[in-house]
Formats: C-alpha cells, structure tokens, sequence
C-alpha cells in the first residue's frame, strides 16, 4: 500500500474549484483538502492562478519538488491560499514508500535543516505573509 491513498482527482478538483468561488455562485473561505501524495496536491493547487502573492503555478512547481521528501500536502483555504506539509518521523513514512518494515528515523537536526529550506522556498521566494511549524506539521499561508 502506498501512502497517503489516492483520491478522486476529478471530485478534488471539483472540492478546490468550489471552494475557491472559482465556479459562480458560491465559495468557502475556510476548507482543506485531506493530507494528499505531492503529486495529487499540484494540479490543485495550479488552478488558483493568483491570489494577492500567492501565484498557483509557482507553487505547485515548489510542492512538486518535494515528491518523495515528505509525508503528504493539503492544500485549501484559510480566508486566503493555505498549504500544510506534513514531515515524516520515519523514512517508511515519506508519501509512495511501499510499506514493509520499519525504515530509519530521520534526525533532528536533517528535519530543521529541511524547514530550514522550506522557509527560504516559500517565504523569501514565494511570498508566503506567514510560515510556522508545529510537530512535524508546517503551515504557509499567505495574505
């Protein structure tokens, strides 16, 4: 089995579309999507082409770039474009390993230097208004 499960993209979109008021009629300014592999997370997240700084495209190429690196994304909206990276603990824990065993812990200090780097790609380059860290959970949102 490979984690996190997929989802219907079609219904996701559909969810993201809704929420986003990018159909009329109606929109949500609070939803998130549950935890997704990386690569479930990119189409969604390019159909917000812009909001204020947020630009879709740059940052799903950013979450592209963390294929295989992380245990999953969700993606929605908390008054404005949110993003929630869930860090392993484990390297059986990163999004598409096969589960079989138990993998290697992932040390401190390589996790901080990773939300180092995190920061740097979506606050310095994307403009993230804020970015924090909670457990092994980060959070970017942006104004």
């Amino acid at each position: 089995m490979v984690l996190p499960l997929e989802v219907d993209l079609k219904v996701a979109e559909t969810f993201v579309r809704i929420g986003y008021g990018l159909e009329k009629g109606f929109q949500s300014t609070g939803f998130l999507t549950p935890r997704l592999r990386t690569v479930q997370a990119v189409p969604l997240i390019k159909m917000v082409k812009q909001y204020n700084d947020f630009e879709g495209e740059r940052v799903a190429a950013a979450v592209q770039d963390l294929r295989g690196k992380v245990s999953g994304v969700e993606f929605g909206r908390d008054g404005s474009p949110v993003l929630f990276i869930e860090l392993p603990y484990w390297t059986h824990q990163r999004e598409e390993t096969m589960i079989e065993g138990t993998g290697v812990k992932i040390d401190d200090k390589d996790t901080e230097q990773f939300i180092t780097h995190l920061r740097k790609v979506f606050v310095s380059d994307l403009k993230a208004s804020e970015f924090s860290v909670r457990g092994r959970t980060v959070r970017v949102w942006w104004s």
